[in-house]
């Protein structure tokens, strides 16, 4: 059974396996692109719609319970994270 968790953005559930963790490195939101590090996370769907959603209503302050700074974040730092993804799991079905 996988996990779910719920969008910053949209606010839907979603499972956890579609959805990008954000975790606070000080007060400075950072991609957890393992998914490893410790602390409050902040789950977000791997879409522009969600994420500028979730900048425009200040999401990521409510989700961390405090003030944070998310002017460093790039929705292509998403993209990326989903392109590497794909491509590791196509690597692995092939052998």
């Amino acid at each position: 059974m996988v996990p779910i968790r719920t969008c910053i953005g949209c606010r839907s559930q979603t499972e956890q396996d579609s959805a990008v963790r954000f975790v606070l490195d000080g007060d400075q939101v950072t991609l957890d692109a393992e998914r490893k590090r410790p602390g409050r996370g902040a789950w977000l769907h791997r879409s522009r719609q969600c994420f500028e959603i979730a900048l425009k209503r200040r999401a990521f302050n409510r989700a961390f319970r405090k003030p944070v700074d998310t002017a460093q974040l790039a929705f292509e730092d998403i993209e990326r994270l989903t392109t590497a993804k794909k491509a590791g799991w196509k690597e692995m079905n092939t052998r």
